[in-house]
């Protein structure tokens, strides 16, 4: 769920070794790879099960990825985008742990390097449009495949990691995000590699020439990784007055309630989300934990079984509430739900 990360703490391999495996099991793997990479650099060398796990979780991410990017490179081939295709098919080795990936991606840009006569002239690679951005934790980037991208584009890479930053954001953000500009990007990148200093000046004079929610959202994260609570809660808030749709900037207010157990709150705005249908399913998620982090388990409970009726939550709505269920001796009812919802479960 969306509502994993949005302040950036000092927090030990674990947590985000977790939280990885709720994106990997969410089947949001772009999120999933951050949260594995982040883990992998916190790893302490004594933490061997840990460093396996992460290594393994890293590997299926990366190879989810990489499919994502054959099917987009294979498109661009038949839309005649050669260089569009040969940054997929790039992207695709660097991620891939699997054999047989790893393959179609050399026989596409393989096939690149043959004569195509039919082909219509190649267009220049939309950043936007493509995946991935580094490399599997237990095999690097193919050798071939850097033979085949033209050296000289030294954005092709910075471009396609901030998309992949980028694609967990909730509703239209992803392509509101990338119609920032340059400025931007570079800001996001910086901030996404821990340099919250650098990132701050660009964000602020951006800010100079015209309001705009995303930034004053990116703002308010700095300020809460660099300790300063209030002034994050004040630019939330002065992001949600300029847009009052952006489900980030509901999320991000949850969230920052939630931290200081100022459950009514949080559970009010996860509410007034709600009222609006923004991200109703995950609002509904939401809900039913801020009640349950409350003590209120029968509020919880409602909410989680109203989320059931949205297929995007149905099966974590379930996983909630099958124990609760079973806790309280309702048994036919968790069979039947685990039955409906959580079918292959372990």
């Amino acid at each position: 769920m969306f509502f994993s990360k949005f302040f950036k703490k000092d927090r030990d391999h674990s947590y985000y070794l977790a939280q990885a495996d709720k994106s990997l099991a969410a089947e949001r793997y772009a999120d999933a790879r951050v949260d594995f990479l982040e883990a992998q650099s916190r790893c302490p060398a004594e933490a061997v099960e840990a460093a396996k796990r992460i290594k393994q979780g890293l590997c299926q991410a990366g190879d989810r990825l990489a499919e994502l990017n054959l099917v987009e490179g294979e498109h661009a081939v038949n839309a005649g985008e050669a260089k569009k295709a040969a940054d997929h098919f790039d992207l695709a080795l660097e991620l891939a742990n699997d054999t047989g990936l790893k393959a179609r991606a050399n026989a596409g840009l393989k096939s690149l390097s043959q004569p195509r006569p039919s082909a219509a002239p190649a267009k220049s690679a939309a950043a936007n449009h493509s995946h991935g951005g580094g490399s599997c934790a237990s095999c690097g980037p193919d050798k071939h495949a850097q033979e085949l991208v033209d050296p000289e584009e030294s954005d092709v890479h910075e471009d396609d990691r901030f998309f992949l930053l980028v694609q967990p954001l909730p509703g239209d953000l992803p392509t509101r995000y990338a119609a920032l500009g340059e400025k931007f990007v570079k800001a996001y990148l910086l901030i996404h590699e821990g340099n919250d200093a650098a990132a701050f000046p660009i964000l602020k004079e951006m800010l100079v020439s015209s309001e705009n929610d995303i930034v004053i959202y990116e703002l308010a994260l700095i300020m809460y990784r660099g300790g300063r609570p209030h002034e994050c809660e004040e630019l939330l808030n002065r992001a949600l007055k300029l847009n009052p749709s952006n489900a980030a900037v509901y999320l991000a207010l949850i969230h920052l309630k939630a931290e200081t157990q100022n459950f009514p709150e949080a559970i009010e705005i996860a509410n007034r989300m709600l009222g609006l249908g923004i991200l109703p399913d995950q609002a509904l998620i939401l809900v039913g934990e801020l009640h349950e982090a409350a003590g209120n388990q029968a509020d919880a409970m409602e909410a989680w079984s109203k989320a059931l009726e949205y297929k995007t939550v149905a099966k974590p709505a379930a996983e909630r509430l099958v124990p609760l269920l079973s806790s309280q001796g309702r048994d036919a009812e968790a069979k039947y739900l685990a039955k409906q919802y959580l079918k292959g479960c372990c």
